[in-house]
């Protein structure tokens, strides 16, 4: 169970489909969130860098390395340049790579020389392959490519984006075709709203799962949904 912390202009936001004009704040602020986590018992944080997807660029990096000081993170988000990859390994984060990974086969060699501090991002609507922040969307087969790259990565964050922000559950169908897909570790994303879909997901045998909005919300506790993943 991985809480995540989505970074907008130095807040917590959220969205919804990946979509900037339907994002929503929360309080408290990115690193007070991460306090509470980390007291609640949370041993990783999913943060990503809405402001970097967008530019791509990391744009948050600072205030990302804050939040490493006080709980082991994995971060995304606008990184698509050795330079940004070897800064975030640097604070002893993963690195949560798409966009560059799919593009660019020297960046993916990058990437496998690094691989324990590597996740794939595999970010889907309808089985294909978005970027860009969700904003370019390709023909490439999500699962084949998943497939064909896990030895790049140590482990896959898989995001089904037409339920992410949604509260309406995973989309169960599709995390199970990847978890076919792949051998490495699988962790799944995308609206995870109550504490049943944490227990499915653990049938499923998902190595984690990242809820954001229905802990800001209230839908479920950090601490309960902990336990149910133990």
């Amino acid at each position: 169970m991985i809480p995540a912390i989505d970074m907008l202009g130095g807040k917590c936001a959220r969205l919804a489909q990946g979509e900037y004009s339907k994002a929503e704040y929360f309080q408290p602020s990115p690193l007070d969130a991460a306090r509470a986590f980390a007291r609640a018992g949370a041993s990783l944080i999913h943060v990503v860098d809405l402001d970097g997807a967008r530019e791509g660029r990391l744009v948050n990096f600072n205030l990302a390395a804050q939040i490493s000081s006080v709980a082991k993170i994995q971060i995304g988000g606008g990184i698509r340049t050795t330079d940004d990859l070897e800064k975030v390994i640097s604070i002893g984060a993963k690195a949560i790579v798409s966009t560059s990974a799919v593009e660019s086969a020297s960046f993916r060699e990058k990437l496998a020389e690094c691989k324990k501090s590597v996740l794939l991002a595999v970010d889907a609507r309808d089985g294909k392959i978005a970027l860009n922040g969700w904003k370019s969307q390709t023909q490439l087969d999500a699962y084949g490519f998943a497939g064909e790259n896990q030895n790049i990565c140590c482990g896959i964050v898989f995001t089904s984006i037409a339920r992410d922000g949604m509260m309406e559950g995973p989309d169960f169908e599709a995390i199970g075709r990847m978890k076919n897909a792949v051998s490495v570790p699988l962790i799944a994303a995308g609206g995870v709203s109550s504490y049943e879909d944490i227990r499915q997901l653990g049938k499923m045998g998902i190595s984690g799962c990242i809820i954001g909005k229905a802990l800001y919300n209230g839908a479920i506790t950090l601490e309960e949904a902990m336990g149910i993943a133990k």
